[in-house]
């Protein structure tokens, strides 16, 4: 089974690479979670390799591969997926990815061989009445059956209000799909596109707004506003009209903030040394939970070398 990357599969991970802060509310949405947003995002590798039946390895590319790690220093994996129409193949592929994240993440106590699996989801950017709520798995082993779901979120369903109420900011590049069965109409229609245009305007300054109060780092808001453009240049590319309005006022939008190179270049730095401060506290409060250098080094994926040179360091600076 070959996956296909499309630009909403790219759109998706660059925000999860560039804007990790947008997944916590919506992990929260999906597993009905309460995090703060002041946990520590850390992406794996989404590379996984499997053999198929020839015994021959074939590369897999998840969406999303994570681990929250809470200010108590709780470690828990998630893993997303962002699918653009539902094709019959979701469960497998599902069920494949999450097996090797949990092999990845396995370990030995007492003889015994323990996988925890991550809490998966899917996000799909299409649906209709007939799409489930959730993909269901049965694992049957020495006569026992183990029955699981897996939570579906539809995009679609979630209006501009529910999306800002909630903090969903990582849906609005794709908010353009619940219009997209109406681009042939909209793109001739005057009084359409002007509603259309209102409406992100609506979006840009509701951004804006969130920027002004804090809620939202300006280089977050800029990448929302550029990729809404790219995917809505991809979706309506046959409808010139529809695209024109979305991308005029978003694409102005981007260019009030300031570019993600220059951001990226002057911001480096000072989140560098962040990244390394939160690290540090993250390592030393595990510590003092009573988790073992080794356990740490897993959970954070560091190298045990790192651990114990950071413990050294903050051990022996409170003797």
């Amino acid at each position: 089974m070959e996956t296909i990357n499309t630009p909403y599969d790219d759109a998706f991970r660059t925000l999860l690479q560039d804007c990790p802060e947008l997944v916590i509310p919506l992990i929260n949405e999906l597993f009905g979670t309460d995090y703060t947003g002041q946990e520590a995002v850390l992406s794996s590798a989404n590379e996984i390799f499997i053999r198929n039946p020839n015994g021959k390895k074939e590369k897999r590319v998840t969406d999303s591969n994570m681990t929250l790690i809470s200010l108590k220093g709780i470690s828990k994996y998630y893993h997303l997926e962002c699918q653009s129409t539902p094709d019959g193949t979701m469960e497998i592929r599902m069920w494949e990815y999450d097996t090797q994240i949990a092999l990845l993440n396995a370990e030995y106590r007492e003889g015994m061989l323990y996988v925890d699996f991550p809490d998966s989801a899917v996000i799909y950017l299409r649906s209709n009445p007939n799409t489930p709520d959730e993909l269901k798995i049965c694992i049957r082993a020495a006569r026992k059956e183990l029955k699981y779901g897996i939570p579906i979120l539809k995009v679609k369903n979630y209006t501009l209000n529910e999306i800002f109420e909630k903090q969903l900011w990582m849906l609005i590049p794709f908010y353009i799909f619940r219009y997209e069965k109406e681009f042939r109409i909209i793109n001739g229609d005057e009084e359409r596109l002007r509603s259309l245009r209102m409406e992100y305007e609506n979006v840009a300054a509701r951004l804006d707004q969130e920027c002004q109060s804090g809620h939202m780092k300006p280089i977050t808001c800029g990448a929302l506003c550029e990729l809404s453009n790219n995917v809505v240049e991809k979706l309506a590319s046959k409808y010139s009209n529809v695209e024109k309005e979305v991308t005029e006022v978003m694409g102005g939008k981007v260019l009030n903030y300031r570019s993600k190179e220059i951001y990226l270049e002057g911001c480096a730095f000072g989140r560098k040394e962040g990244q390394k401060e939160s690290i540090v506290q993250l390592v030393t409060r595990k510590y003092q939970l009573g988790d073992s250098p080794e356990k740490i080094a897993k959970d954070l994926l560091m190298s045990e070398e790192e651990v114990e040179e950071i413990l050294g360091k903050t051990t022996g600076s409170q003797q």
